[in-house]
């Protein structure tokens, strides 16, 4: 069997696995009354739905990647499964008792410190960024530690409307895996194609009205291996990039992760700006202002992924222009993106409040 057919098994499998689970969980959850609770204002479900889906994510995912995975990487990913398993029980325990968000986070820490001792994939170069290569290794430690925080909060950050988390989780396994692929990286790959299966699978029933959410174990789960699969992406051999044009890695994994990243950035920023908590959830995301603007789920969902794809799109192109212009225009390009969204919602506001007072 060669790797591509493995692939496909590995998608066919977890799908399979991710859809019996999946509807075992919700038909269990609703006869024990488990479920996320809409009581703050933020929520916009209105009915108390399963949020434990991400059980059915990791199962499916771990079982289809260690059912056709061999032992010829040197980079294997099964190593951080190991580790996930804690962050994402973790999780699970927060979706059924929620605990405090310090707390969380320390076991987060911890989760990317174990990750990096273990697997040593982590941020080892600024590719000439400010003049810097090669990273010490207790500044790449750190910046990796923060690196896989971020992207453990930014995935759990952006599950905030039906379908979102998902879709936008399946197109980055979708360019990951590909790109593992055309590169030899076929546990990697492989691994990006068991969870693209397992997330096809829960997205049957996340889609508008949503049946189960993901959770906290699930989109922890996720935030984790976005986390590795993108420290994987640039640890890659230069010149096993060159037939694909890549030549700014950095780049294009800052293109991939970039809604959950940027949101997470943009959400904590003005909550800092206005006095709040970092750790103190609101309606302020992006999800929420395209709502507000009078669009359903699934529009809001299309109008993420779209612009997503022109960022990736945005960064492949822009990788002649050296490593710190391109990884400058990049951000740059997100943030137009995001600017007419707030202006948007600006407008509406003060049109809300002049109609109010009228």
């Amino acid at each position: 069997m060669d790797n591509s057919e493995k692939m496909m098994l590995a998608f066919i499998v977890s799908l399979s696995i991710s859809v019996f689970l999946i509807n075992g969980i919700i038909k269990f959850s609703k006869r024990k009354n488990l479920g996320d609770n809409p009581s703050e204002k933020r929520k916009i479900h209105t009915s108390i739905i399963p949020n434990i889906g991400g059980v059915g994510i990791f199962v499916a995912s771990m079982f289809s990647y260690f059912a056709f995975s061999d032992n010829t990487d040197a980079f294997r990913p099964d190593k951080i499964f190991s580790i996930t398993i804690l962050l994402f029980f973790v999780g699970l325990k927060d979706d059924l008792e929620p605990m405090k968000a310090t707390t969380r986070l320390a076991y987060e820490f911890l989760s990317a410190f174990f990750i990096i001792i273990i697997t040593d994939v982590r941020i080892m170069s600024l590719y000439g960024i400010f003049y810097i290569a090669d990273l010490p290794y207790w500044a790449s430690f750190a910046l990796t530690s923060l690196f896989i925080v971020a992207c453990i909060n930014a995935y759990n950050m952006i599950d905030g409307i039906d379908g979102l988390l998902g879709s936008v989780s399946l197109l980055g396994t979708i360019i990951f895996g590909v790109v593992f692929f055309l590169v030899g990286e076929y546990l990697w790959a492989l691994l990006s194609s068991a969870i693209a299966g397992a997330l096809t699978g829960f997205l049957i029933f996340n889609w508008q009205k949503a049946k189960i959410f993901m959770g906290n174990g699930g989109s922890m789960f996720l935030g984790t291996f976005f986390a590795c699969m993108s420290l994987r992406f640039l640890q890659i051999e230069p010149f096993r990039y060159e037939y694909l044009h890549i030549s700014m890695p950095h780049v294009i994994t800052l293109g991939v992760i970039a809604i959950p990243l940027f949101d997470m950035f943009f959400v904590v920023g003005t909550r800092l700006y206005t006095g709040m908590s970092p750790m103190k959830a609101d309606n302020r995301h992006t999800h929420h202002r395209l709502l507000k603007l009078g669009l359903n789920h699934e529009q809001t969902v299309g109008i993420l992924i779209a612009a997503n794809l022109l960022i990736v799109a945005f960064a492949y192109f822009v990788q002649g222009m050296g490593a710190l212009r391109s990884l400058l225009s990049t951000i740059g390009f997100c943030i137009l993106i995001y600017l007419p969204l707030i202006m948007l919602n600006r407008r509406k506001l003060r049109n809300n409040q002049r109609d109010i007072k009228s």
